[in-house]
């Protein structure tokens, strides 16, 4: 099981490389959160430029990847920035490559380790362009009404209900009267901020902040000052809202006041600060 984040700049987190034998040989990784039961993990990879993988490259977990920066080829088909992924455990591909590079958020369901079995895949691979994606302005819950939410739905699992996506917040949005009711999910729920920021009872989120909220733990209620943008998770079943009976105050002055687990603890308030707007 994973600890509770919520939350912490992936920019001070370590750079690791991936050994020899392993998938993705020579690829440095930052672990934002893993298992250490069954070894699924969400982490940023970093392909160098000029990396190439040829041969068998099946590997035991699902794979869900979103490219921040550069672009990864796989065989034909190339998943520049703002490009989604979706490879079901044991998808074979003839190559993979990173010509320019590439910088990818990536989730893992289980430890990634090589597949050498004859079992084909369950499901088929997804390649969405999420830049040109148009995003859904429909409304479904009327207690969020004052973020004026918008998404771009990436994955939902048909059996499970797990569900992938992007979220946008508007600029200049708060809760009525600086206070409003907190939500919680029967599920976990997992996020990394790619642009903007938004601020909730644990501080203020910049861009490659990160948090993985385990099922039934309140939170909330959140505002932003300039809008966010969020790739965001639902593992371990359907989303659903539920919400307190009860207020809590909001603060865009709230300070960082971070839940993390002891590896994490050393990073928590390392010095870094959003690059400037102006």
């Amino acid at each position: 099981m994973r600890p509770h984040i919520e939350f912490i700049q992936a920019q001070l987190l370590p750079w690791r490389r991936i050994r020899e034998g392993a998938a993705r040989p020579d690829v440095e990784y930052k672990f934002l959160s893993r298992d250490p039961e069954t070894g699924a993990c969400s982490a940023i990879l970093r392909y160098p430029p000029g990396w190439r993988r040829e041969g068998d490259n099946r590997i035991v977990a699902d794979e869900e990847f979103y490219v921040l920066e550069g672009e990864l080829i796989v065989d034909d088909e190339h998943y520049t920035h703002d490009t989604y992924g979706y490879f079901p455990a044991r998808h074979a591909y003839g190559a993979m490559s990173a010509p320019q590079g590439a910088v990818v958020l990536t989730f893992f369901d289980k430890e990634p380790e090589i597949y050498s079995g004859d079992e084909a895949p369950a499901k088929s691979h997804i390649r969405i362009d999420a830049l040109h994606m148009p995003w859904d302005m429909t409304l479904n819950d009327p207690k969020l009404a004052h973020l004026g939410i918008s998404r771009k739905d990436l994955r939902k699992d048909p059996e499970t209900g797990e569900r992938t996506f992007l979220s946008m917040i508007l600029p200049h949005s708060e809760p009525p009267g600086l206070e409003g009711p907190q939500e919680s999910h029967p599920v976990v729920e997992e996020a990394y901020m790619i642009s903007g920021s938004l601020t909730g009872p644990q501080g203020t989120m910049a861009p490659g902040s990160y948090f993985w909220r385990p099922p039934g733990i309140p939170h909330g209620p959140f505002g932003t000052r300039w809008g966010c943008v969020s790739l965001i998770r639902f593992v371990g079943g359907k989303h659903v809202n539920v919400w307190s009976k009860g207020n809590a105050p909001f603060s865009f002055s709230a300070p960082y006041d971070p839940i993390l687990p002891p590896e994490f603890q050393s990073f928590a308030y390392a010095p870094w600060t959003p690059p400037p707007r102006y």
